[in-house]
């Protein structure tokens, strides 16, 4: 990247932009009526599968090109503690709150109702820990995969190629499909940026318009051919127990299709960022992108308060009869600025901040 601020602020733009999508996509899925929602229809919406064709590996992406600022902090076995136990908190203390939120309430509507409570309490509160908020599990495997690598293994490519491999015959439970298609991305984003700040590489203008041309053009050719089978939540992702090579296909082209979906947003954004940059020099107008940029760096606040909304207002709604975008986009709108101001207030708290991620 050019410079020093555009490496900063793209990231948090491009989470912005992705969390946007995340919420729209969870309305189409929750807000377009029980019939809909109940028959899955959603699955075969075609907003809905270009939104899930990329906007979680570009998150992925994201989530590893800012992973190798941790990384590079391991210079020794105290700094790889520290970056260890830094992760450790501010990924899994979120997942373990939520989840002990949702179980306490879960326990009392058994007790008002006079159903029977769980009887291994502690294994069932730690099951439903390992099945929430997913995409903060995935980061959290896929990082402790490149601690690993780096600190331990000297980043061995024949190591990373047979594990590469060995995720098509793992098994597929407690998300661990999910967490396999998202690794790839991570792995990507972390190091293309080592490999950017080792060559001090920037994308020059006329690369910058063939991306775009190239990944567009990938991504649009790709995106025809997306149907059902191409979710990770319906085909998973290990090939055993399945007609290998169709699942095989689906992972590849799964992948290539995030991939080229990911890449070809990151460069638009860049080069609109480019441009608002030369705009800013004139003196004229100033762009700065700041809701995005907002959103961004408060996305994992957005993302966990969101997936409640949705499940104890949006669901219970119930006032669409029919798919309607412009309802959809109504709710994305109402369930964004509520999440984002309920984000805001807990990290304006200092002993709650650290549910949602916050230092």
């Amino acid at each position: 990247m050019k410079k020093n601020s555009e490496r900063e602020v793209l990231p948090d733009i491009l989470r912005g932009f992705a969390i946007i999508l995340v919420v729209l996509g969870h309305c189409i899925q929750e807000g377009s009526g029980e019939i809909y929602r109940m028959e899955l229809s959603y699955f075969s919406d075609r907003l809905y599968q270009f939104i899930y064709s990329f906007h979680m590996p570009l998150f992925m992406l994201i989530s590893g090109y800012l992973g190798w600022y941790s990384i590079k902090r391991c210079v020794n076995r105290k700094g790889r503690l520290a970056v260890l136990r830094s992760r450790a908190l501010s990924l899994l203390i979120p997942i373990f709150f939520w989840t002990a939120l949702d179980y306490a309430r879960i326990l009392f509507v058994n007790y008002v109702d006079g159903r029977p409570q769980p009887e291994a309490l502690v294994f069932v509160y730690f099951y439903n820990a390992l099945n929430n908020l997913w995409f903060l599990w995935a980061v959290w495997w896929s990082f402790l995969v490149v601690y690993v690598m780096h600190n331990f293994l000297n980043d061995n490519i024949i190591i990373y190629v047979f594990g590469f491999l060995l995720l098509f015959i793992l098994p597929d439970g407690l998300g661990m499909g999910a967490y396999k298609y998202m690794l790839p991305y991570y792995l990507a984003g972390y190091y293309v940026h080592g490999y950017m700040q080792k060559k001090e590489k920037c994308i020059k203008k006329d690369s910058l318009f063939r991306m775009i041309g190239i990944s567009g053009l990938a991504f649009a050719g790709l995106f025809i051919y997306y149907n059902e089978d191409s979710f990770i939540y319906l085909t998973g992702y290990k090939i055993i127990g399945k007609s290998w090579v169709r699942q095989f296909g689906i992972d590849l082209y799964r992948m290539a299709i995030g991939f080229a979906g990911s890449v070809f947003f990151i460069v638009i954004w860049q080069y609109f960022l480019r441009c608002a940059d030369k705009m800013n020099q004139t003196g004229k107008v100033r762009i700065e992108f700041r809701i995005l940029r907002k959103l961004g760096a408060d996305s994992m606040g957005i993302y966990i308060i969101s997936g409640y909304m949705m499940i104890f207002i949006i669901q219970r709604i119930d006032f669409i009869r029919q798919p309607s975008y412009i309802c959809n986009i109504i709710e994305t709108i109402i369930v964004l600025a509520l999440s984002w101001l309920i984000t805001m207030i807990i990290e304006k708290i200092p002993v709650l901040k650290k549910i949602i991620g916050k230092k």
